[in-house]
């Protein structure tokens, strides 16, 4: 379970440390633009490692699950960047880091068993990012959205273990990302945003890069398991977006997201030390 706890640690990392400059170019450009750019400059990037990937072994089962993952992806970004225009990242990246208690709940459902310990640790984890959400920068307008994406990447989270094990982990990244570009272009040329995000490219090219390498690397973690695991743990990018919404951002978390903050980081290192 190493291997899974590290994919899941550097996934949390690509997503987390750009989280600030997504909320930035969301606020200057609107989400669908930054929605556009950012998957479109990740297909660009991704693509070209299908010459070096073997081909999958195509079954029914895997082929309806990615494209599943396509809209929920997309509706998941789509209402991710508009809590992000209209609220503090250090409220809502952990509000959408619920996401990974959502998968492992999926996955516990599922019969999947990570153990009593690093259940309780989940568990932890989870309370800690609804605790770091409770502070200024929120009301309706960035909470609802949030939660709503939190509930779709949460299912799309765990989809991708699923996908990941029929076609293998690329080409079911591979696949979903195709189902997100076809769906959102038509509504971005229909309302003249398939450039738009050029005026702000380099913070939509960061993200674009670390979203890519980020999903990747959870569909390793998520196809090695237990995805209960690997969920949580990418959902801890929200500790590492909170900090840099106060050093980058000028950003301020209460006393209670402090403590949730914390309870987070203990989570990571007890899921850590239980699957060691």
């Amino acid at each position: 379970m190493g291997l899974t706890i590290a994919l899941g640690l550097a996934a949390a990392v690509c997503w987390g440390a750009p989280t600030v400059w997504l909320a930035q170019a969301s606020r200057n450009l609107g989400p669908l633009p930054v929605l556009v750019g950012s998957i479109l400059i990740g297909l660009v990037l991704s693509a070209p490692v299908a010459a070096f990937v073997d081909s999958p072994h195509w079954t029914t089962k895997g082929i309806l699950l990615a494209l599943a993952l396509g809209p929920l992806t997309m509706a998941g970004y789509l209402l991710g960047f508009v809590a992000f225009r209209g609220g503090a990242v250090a409220i809502v990246a952990p509000i959408i880091a619920c996401e990974g208690g959502i998968a492992a709940l999926f996955a516990i459902a599922g019969g999947e068993r990570p153990g009593a310990i690093v259940g309780l640790f989940l568990v932890v984890a989870v309370v800690g990012v609804v605790l770091a959400a409770m502070g200024h920068g929120g009301g309706r307008a960035a909470v609802l959205p949030a939660a709503a994406a939190a509930l779709l990447w949460g299912a799309a989270l765990a989809l991708s273990a699923p996908a990941a094990d029929e076609l293998g982990s690329y080409w079911a990244f591979l696949i979903a990302r195709l189902v997100a570009v076809a769906l959102v272009l038509p509504i971005a040329i229909a309302r003249g945003s398939t450039r738009t995000w050029l005026n702000d490219r380099w913070r939509v090219a960061c993200w674009g890069v670390a979203d890519t390498t980020a999903f990747l690397l959870y569909f390793v973690a998520a196809a090695r398991g237990p995805v209960s695991v690997a969920g949580v743990l990418v959902a801890q990018f929200a500790t590492i977006a909170a900090v840099a919404g106060m050093v980058f951002g000028g950003e301020r978390l209460l006393p209670r997201q402090i403590v949730g903050v914390v309870l987070v980081i203990a989570a990571v290192t007890g899921i850590a030390a239980a699957s060691a």
